[in-house]
Formats: structure tokens, C-alpha cells, sequence
């Protein structure tokens, strides 16, 4: 079983249009696929067209609420299957309800890890888990199942503030229990008309590296009419060019980990409590300002992001309000032609 997590804390960036049609595709290529709904909101269980009342239906808070209870888990109530290949749990409200609770809940973060290993979803190839728009326990359930996760990134440079939690999460992950899910990043709603989009894409390319998805999935009418009648993209238009985008997008997922990455995630971090604006530039960036380099300002004062780079030798520096400094946390500098030295990064 293979479990694909799609996770932004950003909302609006189309996570449920993703993972409801990844889900999908993988159904038609015939790959027997479960969809679990997080999102206490509930969009991929109405884009899916589940009608039954949430009073009636059993949901993934039922997963949750058995844990609380110490009950059996009522799989035949929850687990809906309407589609061949393709089974989904929903979701309504009252998820957010368990968000509250598993709080003061061992092990809360491994809930739905434990649950798919009960061996009523043996049967299940592919397993596409719908996250909620932030950070909580529902989304480390999500992240902490995953083999794969899967972050939306929409024509906007916010999308790249979850980048960095992303892969906080993954570490602890791998911290905790060994195991580590690779991390993937893939442009959504993507409109290629724009100048802008083009000169986002670069930005998105020089910061993600290999962890991009070649595929973008453009933005389509098409889309908005499948969800608003209940259909995935496949039922409401199987020809259409957003059709063609998620196959290709669920070829690239079907193919890539067979692929040896000459990329390596790193880490840079500056404790710089009094600064207005951190960012990181170098040999790998083109030494080029830009909200792509720019790093996020976490806890204590502590200035941090991520950056896929090859491998290979490089010279950087932090630009921090306009100033110059090298990396107060690598030894290695060389000297440049300004009379400073230039902190040196070997991949």
C-alpha cells in the first residue's frame, strides 16, 4: 500500500481538487484506491457528490472517536463505495470536534497510520488522504501515514511559507519512527497566459529543484464544473486539457521514486531576532533577491527555510535589512573579491 498525503497549511491552493482526482486516476488506471477526507469543511466528500446527511453517515471522526472510546471501528459503515475502484471515507464537522481533543491523546499524530494497517484495507493499492489548510493533529495523522506528500504550490508566494513545515514534519517523522516520506511539490491552478506565472514557475524551479513536478495542472472551467456536480474530472470531462494534466501528473507520481535525485534537501537557519527580512543567496540561486530565497522567521528569533540544491560546491551569504553576512554556523569561508569572506557549502 502506498499513501499519498496532500498537505499546504495555505489554503485556497486546491488541495481537494488534487487529491480527489489523483485519487480518481489512479482508480481508471486500475489501481484499487481508497480517498480519506480530513478537512473538517468536507469539500472532497461533496465534490466526490456524497448526499447522505451528515447526521446519518458515518465519517472519518468515527475513526477518531472509536480510539477515544476504545471501540471497534465500524469499517463497512464508514469506508463508501460508489465508484468502481474507488472507495473514499468522508468527512462532515464534527472532525473538528477530534482536532480539539487529540490534543491530550497519546500517539494522537498515528491514528489514521495505525488504522490503515488494520488488515480490512489490505485490498487498497493506493491510499489519497485529503488534508485540512493547516498544521494540526488531522494533517500530521495525514503526514505521518504518508509514503508520499504532496504539497499543492498556487500562483502565490505564500504557498512557499509551508514549504519549510513540510519538511519539519518529515524530519520528525523520520526522527521518530525511521521512516521518512519523500516530498513533492507540484504548481496548481496554474495559469500559463500569465507573465507572472512564468516568472513564478522560475522561482518555484530554483527553490524546489527535483522535488517540482514537471506536470502543472492548469486552470480550468472544467474543474469548477466537476466539483460543483459531484463528479471527478474524469466523469465530468475525460478529454478535457485538465483530464489530460492529472494523468500526467499521476504519471510523474507512478514513476518518480524509481528515480535516483542528485538533489539534496538543506537547511538554512539564522538567529537574527531583531531583523526585518533574512534571505539567503548564492551560487545555487543566481545570487538573486527574491521571495523564492527568502527565509521564514520561526521561534526565538530563529530565521529558517529549505532549499532543494544539487549536488555540488558553493559560496553563499544572508542578506540580512540589505547587509551582508556569511553563515555564523559553517566554518568554511573563502574569500571574494570584496575584501569579505563568503561562507562555502559542499553537497
Amino acid at each position: 500500500m502506498r499513501i499519498i498525503s496532500v498537505a499546504n497549511q495555505k489554503g485556497g491552493c486546491g488541495k481537494t481538487t488534487l487529491a480527489v482526482n489523483i485519487a480518481a486516476g489512479l482508480s481508471r488506471l486500475g489501481h484499487n484506491t481508497l480517498l480519506i477526507d480530513l478537512d473538517p469543511q468536507a469539500h472532497a466528500t461533496y465534490a466526490l457528490g456524497y448526499s447522505k446527511k451528515s447526521q446519518e453517515a458515518k465519517t472519518s471522526y468515527d475513526v477518531f472517536r472509536a480510539h477515544f472510546d476504545k471501540v471497534s471501528v465500524p469499517f463497512d459503515e464508514i469506508v463508501v463505495k460508489q465508484r468502481k475502484n474507488l472507495s473514499f471515507i468522508p468527512a462532515n464537522m464534527m472532525l473538528s470536534t477530534a482536532e480539539i481533543n487529540l490534543g491530550s491523546v497519546n500517539g494522537a499524530a498515528t491514528i489514521i497510520s495505525r488504522t490503515l494497517a488494520n488488515s480490512y484495507f489490505a485490498g487498497y493499492e493506493y491510499v489519497v488522504i485529503d488534508s485540512p489548510p493547516s498544521f494540526g493533529f488531522l494533517t500530521l495523522n495525514s503526514m505521518y501515514a504518508a509514503n508520499m506528500i504532496i504539497v499543492p504550490v498556487d500562483l502565490s508566494y505564500f504557498s512557499f511559507n509551508g514549504v519549510d513545515s513540510v519538511y519539519r514534519v518529515a524530519n520528525l517523522l523520520e526522527t521518530e519512527t525511521g521512516r521518512k516520506p519523500s516530498v513533492h511539490f507540484v504548481l496548481n491552478v496554474y495559469d500559463q497566459r500569465s507573465n507572472f506565472a512564468k516568472s513564478f514557475e522560475q522561482d518555484a524551479k530554483r527553490k524546489l529543484g527535483s522535488s517540482l513536478f514537471s506536470t502543472k495542472i492548469r486552470s480550468s472551467v472544467r474543474v469548477r464544473e466537476a466539483a460543483k456536480t459531484g463528479k471527478t474530472i474524469f466523469e465530468h470531462d475525460s478529454k478535457c486539457s485538465a483530464a489530460l494534466d492529472f494523468y500526467n501528473l499521476i504519471s510523474e507520481i507512478l514513476t518518480v521514486e524509481e528515480k535516483i535525485s542528485e538533489t539534496i534537501v538543506r537547511e538554512f537557519a539564522l538567529n537574527a531576532p531583531k531583523a526585518g527580512s533574512v534571505y539567503v543567496l548564492g551560487d545555487f540561486n543566481g545570487w538573486k533577491k527574491a521571495e523564492a530565497n527568502r527565509l521564514a522567521k520561526v521561534e526565538d528569533g530563529k530565521w529558517s527555510a529549505h532549499f532543494n540544491i544539487k549536488r555540488g560546491t558553493y559560496k553563499y551569504k544572508f542578506l540580512v535589512d540589505d547587509k551582508w553576512i556569511h553563515d555564523p554556523g559553517n566554518p568554511d569561508t573563502e574569500k571574494n573579491n570584496f575584501g569579505t569572506v563568503d561562507s562555502v557549502l559542499k553537497i
